[in-house]
C-alpha cells in the first residue's frame, strides 16, 4: 500500500500536530546547526512568513522533557540523522505576546497577568527541577520583571539551562502605534515604561555569566520597537 498522501497544514503553527496529523512540512530543521552559533537571536519577518511553527519546532528539538520522543519529531528529517549535541538539553520558556490585549488602558496588566501564568506553567512543566520554594517566591513576585528575576537566580544557582522564546514581541506595541498614536507608543517603550523594563531585564541578564538565560530568540515584523526599548540586542 502506499504511503498516505500528506494535508497541507493550513493555519497550524504546532509542530507536533503536524508530526501527529501527518501534515507537509518543508524540512528547514537543518538551519539549526547554524543557530546553535549564536545565542541571543533577533527573527524579523513579514507575519505569515512561518516564525511561530519555527519556534514550535525549537521547543520540539530542545525541550528537556521530550527526549524520549526525537524520533518521533524528527525521524524523517535531516537532522535526526546528524543531531546536535544540545538536543533536548533546555528547559523551555515561551511567551507569544499576540495574547497581550493591546487596549492602551489594559496593556500593562493584561501583560503581568498573561507573563505571570506563563512563568507558572513553566515551574509546573519542569516540577522536576524547582522546588516549592521558588514556586512560592515566584508567585509573591509583585511584577512581571521580578518574577523573571528569581527565575534566573534560581537556574544560575541551581546550573539550569534556559531556552525563552518569545513570539511576536511587537504585536500590542505595533497596535498601539498604529490605533492610539506615538504617544502612547512612546510611553510603552520609552523611559520607565514597562515593556522597555522588561527588555532592559533580558539585555541585562545576557551580560551575567552563568545566568540560566543560555539562550534566546526572539520573533516579530519590524525592528522599530526592538529599537526602541533596549540597544542590547544587535538588530
Amino acid at each position: 500500500m502506499s504511503e498516505k498522501i500528506k494535508g497541507i497544514p493550513y493555519g497550524i503553527s504546532d509542530y507536533e500536530k503536524i508530526c501527529a496529523k501527518n501534515k507537509y512540512f518543508v524540512d528547514k530543521i537543518r538551519f539549526i546547526h547554524l543557530l546553535e552559533e549564536h545565542e541571543y537571536v533577533f527573527f524579523i519577518r513579514p507575519r505569515r512568513f512561518g516564525k511561530s511553527l519555527w519556534l514550535s519546532v525549537l521547543e520540539c528539538y530542545y525541550d528537556i522533557n521530550l527526549k524520549d520522543r526525537f524520533d518521533f519529531y524528527f525521524k524523517n528529517t535531516q537532522i535526526w540523522q546528524s543531531p546536535t549535541p544540545e538536543k533536548h538539553s533546555y528547559f523551555i520558556l515561551r511567551l507569544d505576546f499576540s495574547a497581550v490585549n493591546p487596549d492602551i488602558n489594559k496593556v500593562e496588566e493584561s501583560f503581568e497577568r498573561y507573563c505571570s501564568a506563563m512563568f507558572e506553567h513553566f515551574l509546573r512543566v519542569y516540577n522536576q527541577a524547582f522546588d516549592e520554594k521558588i514556586f512560592k517566591k515566584v508567585e509573591n513576585c509583585p511584577s512581571t520583571v521580578e518574577k523573571l528575576t528569581a527565575i534566573f537566580v534560581y537556574a544560575q544557582e541551581h546550573n539550569l539551562k534556559i531556552y525563552m522564546l518569545i513570539d511576536e514581541y511587537d504585536n500590542f506595541a505595533n497596535t498601539i502605534l498604529s490605533t492610539t498614536g506615538k504617544e502612547a507608543y512612546h510611553k510603552l517603550t520609552h523611559g520607565e515604561g514597562f515593556f522597555r523594563h522588561f527588555f532592559g531585564k533580558l539585555k541585562s541578564v545576557t551580560a551575567m555569566r552563568g545566568s540560566g538565560l543560555e539562550r534566546l530568540f526572539i520573533t516579530g515584523v519590524s525592528p522599530v520597537t526592538m529599537d526602541d526599548v533596549t540597544s542590547g540586542f544587535n538588530i
